[in-house]
């Protein structure tokens, strides 16, 4: 028995049925409720739920008395609690039409208005709220999510600290403003406000949960099994999801016999957990590679659940392990079949209903439509820059479509004593976020404004702790490829490494792959939406080489996993490095460094492999209708179709 390894005891069949929830998110809108697990909306002199109805005390047609306006607030605000949104604001608009001003009738519309998806509406009706109501710190809790709500983080943060001005020890502050450093990836400061979280209400899971799961979107995988140590220490029973967490954390750190020994004790408390079910598929496929008995046993377990008694999220998770599990098997329309229904439950998610996936299309086509050598020559003079005084290289940015090999290739540099890589921090958009104007301000950029930049950038990198002085300081963010004109601008002495793939394994991969979803990443759900992103960013890394005087070293992914010195060698010369053997083993290296943020990090974990060379022939049948799309860039690369 490992340590801290689930109790044994009689082992329970395993049965279809219904699994845990895996958000763990509040009502859209609401603070969680943190110390009550259930969402609140404060009205003064009352509570939630109680009798409701707008019955004036007095003859039809006078004026409503203070109890009556109170009894449809609390109406309104049950209705909120229950998420029925349209009677919720029907109550608020029955005050407003007898008190316009009335501050808790503007706060719960805001709050219907949020949870419509509409944070500009909300945060114009919460903060008239706020104004007439200065003292409630649940009304500005609110505000400061209806400004994060709009990636307005700075606005929100204010927010947030009036509230916790008005009450230090309101735990809905530390949960909401928790969330907002997390979706902006300012980890550390997500962890802080989770930690005081736990603080507040210890004996409550959730509290426990989301800073595990902040910890792990840190890469801190050990962070998080502390945390859920912590849980298993104060609360009991301890909670099915805990035991969950620890599986699938176990399984990340590659604890394989750990994992399946916590998801084998989810599972005989809730047999249909899709998600203690895909980590222990996942962790014995990982095992016992390329067992084939194994392969059948475990697509007859998944197979055997009922998908239509469980949730969307749960539903992608069983899609997502039984598509890999036939990927395995070679049964290439099987697979595709599951990756295609996997793809369609995460567009079911809730936290996608608001997530505008042109966003990201829309500003690669206006940077490709802004470029060219007209636009590039008038920029206005800014100096050369060699190097930053007091670091020992220049910076490094590792770009590519995401699934072309940056994972390990990043494992391979960060390998190497003198190499720092960084996996995948939003730090170029938020340098980005202080350029106003941008990308138009490029050509009109002054010296005193590019170093302001440039320091905002070294500044948020020293948070994470690089170590400029004495190593190559590698920024890996694939698609960071698109600002390939802000980067060479702000630093022009940057050098490029280009990861490349064929353009068919790439698309198909991504295409397979279980992405935590965002507007990018979005594009990724069908295989046409695939092809045409990768066609409208190759299509501008086409015209940034074009344009500008960028330093490259590509390196292909097939010569990666089929020689990885004679590929990686040349990089170390571009980076100025000498061969170390370090560099040669990424496995052993992943392995140690443990914080592999990435979905590839069960793939770079292992020995290489080249199995995934050529995959896309197995699925050629339900490639043809992308391949068009894919040829002008396939044969540019010299690959072909």
């Amino acid at each position: 028995m490992a340590k801290n390894s689930p109790p044994k005891g009689p082992a329970k069949p395993l049965k279809p049925g219904f699994g845990m929830q895996g958000s763990f998110k509040p009502t859209v809108g609401l603070p969680a409720g943190a110390a009550s697990g259930r969402p609140t909306v404060s009205v003064p002199g009352g509570s939630l739920g109680g009798p409701g109805g707008f019955q004036p005390g007095a003859a039809r047609g006078s004026a409503p008395s203070r109890e009556d306006i109170l009894r449809i607030l609390q109406l309104g605000g049950a209705h909120l609690a229950a998420g029925r949104l349209d009677h919720a604001g029907s109550a608020a608009g029955a005050v407003l039409k007898v008190q316009p001003e009335n501050p808790d009738a503007l706060h719960l519309l805001g709050l219907v208005a949020l949870g419509k998806g509409s944070p500009d509406k909300a945060e114009q009706l919460i903060a008239a709220a706020a104004a007439r109501m200065p003292r409630h710190v649940n009304v500005w809790v609110n505000l400061g999510n209806a400004q994060r709500d709009q990636g307005k983080v700075e606005e929100a943060l204010i927010s947030y600290q009036r509230a916790e001005m008005m009450n230090p020890d309101y735990p809905d502050v530390f949960l909401e403003r928790g969330q907002l450093y997390q979706q902006s990836a300012q980890f550390h400061e997500a962890l802080e406000n989770f930690r005081r979280l736990i603080e507040l209400v210890p004996d409550k899971a959730s509290s426990y949960m989301r800073a595990a799961a902040a910890a792990t979107d840190a890469g801190l995988f050990r962070d998080a099994l502390d945390f859920c140590r912590q849980a298993m220490n104060r609360l009991k029973p301890v909670p099915t999801q805990i035991k969950s967490i620890l599986a699938a954390t176990h399984e990340r750190l590659g604890d394989l016999p750990e994992a399946i020994e916590w998801a084998e004790a989810a599972l005989a408390e809730t047999p249909g957990s899709a998600r203690a079910l895909r980590t222990w598929s996942k962790a014995q496929r990982r095992l016992k590679k390329g067992d084939k008995e194994l392969l059948g046993a475990l697509r007859a377990r998944l197979e055997s659940i009922d998908d239509g008694q469980i949730s969307a999220p749960e539903a992608r998770l069983l899609y997502s392990e039984l598509a890999q599990i036939c990927d395995e098997q070679k049964d290439a329309a099987a697979a595709f079949d599951y990756f295609t229904k996997m793809n369609d439950r995460t567009l079911q998610l809730p936290e996608l209903k608001f997530v505008d996936r042109r966003k990201f299309i829309d500003e690669v086509d206006y940077l490709t439509g802004l470029l060219d050598e007209g636009f590039v020559s008038n920029w206005s003079y800014l100096p050369e820059i060699e190097r930053e005084a007091g670091h020992a290289a220049p910076p490094v940015f590792l770009v590519g479509f995401p699934r072309s090999g940056t994972t390990l290739l990043d494992q391979t540099l960060d390998a190497h004593p003198d190499v720092q890589v960084f996996e995948e921090y939003p730090f170029l958009g938020r340098v980005k976020k202080t350029i106003e104007g941008y990308p138009e301000k490029l050509s009109s950029m002054s010296e005193k404004e590019r170093e302001a930049a440039r320091q905002v950038y070294w500044s948020e990198l020293r948070k994470e702790g690089a170590q400029f002085e004495n190593k190559v300081i590698v920024d890996k963010m694939p698609l960071s490829l698109v600002h390939t004109g802000l980067i060479h601008r702000l630093f022009p002495e940057a050098k490029f490494i280009f990861a490349i793939r064929h353009p068919a394994d790439c698309v198909l991969s991504c295409f397979m792959q279980d992405f935590v979803p965002n507007a990018s990443m979005q594009n990724f759900l069908t295989l046409e939406g695939s092809a045409k992103l990768y066609d409208r960013v190759f299509t501008l890394w086409q015209k940034y080489r074009e344009c500008l005087p960028l330093r490259i070293q590509e390196v292909r992914y097939e010569n990666l996993v089929a020689d990885l010195r004679a590929e990686v060698e040349p990089v170390l010369t571009f980076l100025g490095l000498d061969w170390d053997d370090a560099v040669g083993d990424p496995a052993a290296h992943a392995l140690t460094r443990g914080t592999i943020r990435t979905p590839s990090y069960s793939q770079v974990t292992q020995p290489i492999y080249s199995s995934a060379t050529e995959r896309w022939r197995r699925y050629e049948e339900q490639m043809k209708p992308v391949l068009p799309i894919l040829k002008p860039h396939a044969e540019r690369m010299g690959y072909s179709l």
